[in-house]
C-alpha cells in the first residue's frame, strides 16, 4: 500500500484489532469501513474483479440484523413452549438426531498440544461439532423439498418450499438459512478456541495480564453465533410446519450450549468488541 496523507487519515479511522473477534461475515458487517483486514482484502479483490455485490448499504445490513435480533427474542418463547418436554434434559443426555460415534481422541490428537486436545474434547466443543454435522444432514435430507440455490454472482440465496409462494416469506427463510449455515461451522471452532485460551490463561496467566481475555472474546463470538442461529431456526420452526418436530432439537441444544457457555465464561456477556471509541 502506497503511503500518503489519505492513507494516514484512513489508518486513524481503523479500529485496532477489530478483526480479532469477528465472525468473518464481511457482507453483513457494519464495521467494514473501520477494519484494516477488510480494507486490505478489498484492495486484492478489486484488483482481480469488480466489487459489485460486496458494497451493501449500511442501512440494509442493519435491517437484516434487526430482523435476526427479533427472531432471537421470539426463539425464547419457542423454547419455553418446548420446555415441558426438555426440562429433564442436559447436554450429556439429549438425544440429538445423530449417531454418537466415539473417535479415538488420543490417536487423532497425538500431534496437538495438550490444551488443544482438551479443548477439542470438551463436551461443549463436541456438542457444537456434532451440531455442525447434524445441520448439514438436516438440509441434505430435505434438499428435494427445501430447495436452496446460491447465486455466486449476486451472492444471494434463493429458497423454494412446497406451499409457500409469498416472496416476503421466502426472503425471510433465505435470510434465516444464510445465518444457520454461516455459523454452523464457526460455532465449534470458536468454542474450542475459547477453551484452549482458557487453559492457557490458567497456566500462563501472567503473560496475558492487562490484555483482553481471548477466552472471553472467543466465547462472545460463539454466543453471537448461537443467539443468531436460535433466532434463525425459530423462523424455520414457525414457517415450516411439517418440519417443527425435526427443528425443535436444534433450538433446544443451542439454548443448552448458550447456558453452559455463559456459566463457564460469564465475562463473555460483557466483553466489549469492537472497543468503544
Amino acid at each position: 500500500m502506497e503511503w500518503d496523507e489519505n492513507t494516514a487519515s484512513s489508518e486513524e479511522n481503523f479500529i485496532p484489532g477489530i478483526y480479532n473477534y469477528c465472525d468473518r461475515w464481511c457482507e453483513r458487517c457494519i464495521y467494514t469501513d473501520r477494519c484494516r483486514t477488510f480494507s486490505m482484502e478489498k484492495e486484492i479483490v478489486e484488483a482481480l474483479e469488480e466489487d459489485k455485490q460486496r458494497k451493501k448499504s449500511m442501512e440494509e445490513n442493519k435491517q437484516f440484523w434487526n430482523q435476526i435480533d427479533k427472531a432471537v427474542s421470539e426463539a425464547a418463547e419457542t423454547y419455553n413452549d418446548l420446555l415441558p418436554n426438555t426440562k429433564e434434559e442436559s447436554l450429556s443426555e439429549i438425544k440429538f438426531l445423530f449417531d454418537d460415534e466415539e473417535e479415538d481422541a488420543a490417536e487423532a490428537m497425538k500431534d496437538f498440544k495438550e490444551n488443544v486436545r482438551k479443548a477439542e474434547n470438551n463436551p461443549l466443543s463436541r456438542a457444537a461439532f456434532k451440531y455442525e454435522k447434524a445441520v448439514t444432514k438436516w438440509f441434505a435430507d430435505r434438499k428435494n423439498k427445501l430447495q436452496i440455490e446460491y447465486d455466486r454472482n449476486t451472492k444471494n440465496t434463493g429458497v423454494q418450499y412446497p406451499g409457500i409462494e409469498k416472496e416476503l416469506i421466502l426472503k425471510q427463510l433465505s435470510d434465516a438459512i444464510d445465518v444457520i449455515q454461516w455459523y454452523q461451522i464457526q460455532m465449534g471452532i470458536k468454542i474450542q478456541r475459547a477453551f484452549t485460551s482458557a487453559y492457557e490463561e490458567e497456566t500462563d496467566g501472567g503473560f496475558f495480564e492487562g490484555l483482553p481475555k481471548d477466552s472471553e472474546g472467543s466465547a462472545m463470538v460463539a454466543l453471537t453465533g448461537i443467539d443468531r442461529s436460535m433466532g434463525a431456526w425459530n423462523v424455520l420452526y414457525k414457517t415450516l410446519n411439517p418440519e417443527k418436530k425435526s427443528i425443535a432439537p436444534f433450538i433446544t441444544l443451542l439454548f443448552l450450549l448458550r447456558a453452559e457457555l455463559i456459566k463457564l465464561f460469564p465475562g463473555a456477556t460483557t466483553f466489549q468488541w469492537p472497543p468503544e471509541s
